[in-house]
């Protein structure tokens, strides 16, 4: 075979491919169905976080500090004799600053210091919790600043809530699926979004509500969590 003829059965073979490859059908993507789910975890704190503060006024520095410590030993000897441990008590903040006379002619002057110590306190029995701020006021503490109640097993709350936000996806693809008279074969893509635990928080005003009782009753009520899933599902042909 010489090498023209050669040349004219390649070109040959080479249409033939080419009018075989153009005439057969395009592969057609199956149909897919997307939905969001979304599902809620809930969960029972065990934990409380006190913020304690204690202030103190004096006109001499060195008696508003002196006050001040040893008002702050009180409350810690208070809250450990409740079976708190030294670990779980802790200095938030310390400020110490001084006092200006408003009136006009003398607002440069000095009238007496003013010492803050805020104290963080962990409970991790939560029903100590009104006990711990009832013996804080009454060993001298001036305020309680804030509460916050926490849940330690926070995976197991996150997986509650996926769980129920995928039951609650494949509910809605099952419906939309049945409305179109198809069925579902497969999954083609999934996505999630998961929030975090929230602590609930009991502010300064709440608490001085709760007060109002003989003893400080606090109820930490439950913590939710929040996710979200987008799934792609595979739709029969």
């Amino acid at each position: 075979m010489n090498i023209k003829r050669m040349a004219f059965v390649l070109l040959a073979l080479l249409l033939l491919l080419t009018s075989v490859a153009a005439a057969a059908p395009a592969a057609k993507n199956p149909p897919t169905l997307s939905v969001d789910g979304e599902g809620t975890g809930i969960a029972a704190p065990d934990r409380a976080t006190v913020t304690i503060v204690v202030t103190t006024q004096a006109t001499d520095a060195g008696k508003a500090q002196n006050d001040n410590a040893w008002t702050t030993e009180q409350v810690n000897k208070a809250i450990k004799a409740l079976g708190i441990e030294a670990k779980d008590i802790q200095t938030n903040n310390y400020s110490f600053r001084p006092n200006y006379r408003t009136a006009e002619n003398h607002r440069n002057e000095i009238s007496g210091y003013t010492v803050n110590n805020s104290i963080i306190v962990i409970v991790r029995d939560i029903n100590k919790t009104g006990k711990v701020i009832d013996a804080a006021l009454g060993a001298g503490a001036n305020q309680i600043h804030s509460l916050d109640f926490t849940a330690s097993n926070t995976q197991a709350v996150r997986k509650e809530a996926l769980m129920k936000a995928v039951q609650d996806a494949r509910d809605k693809a099952d419906v939309l699926a049945k409305g179109l008279g198809k069925r579902i074969v497969g999954i083609q893509n999934v996505s999630e979004s998961t929030g975090y635990l929230e602590s609930r928080r009991y502010d300064n005003a709440m608490l001085v509500a709760a007060k109002s009782a003989a003893a400080t009753t606090i109820e930490p009520g439950s913590l939710s969590l929040t996710a979200r899933v987008h799934i792609d599902y595979i739709l029969e042909n």
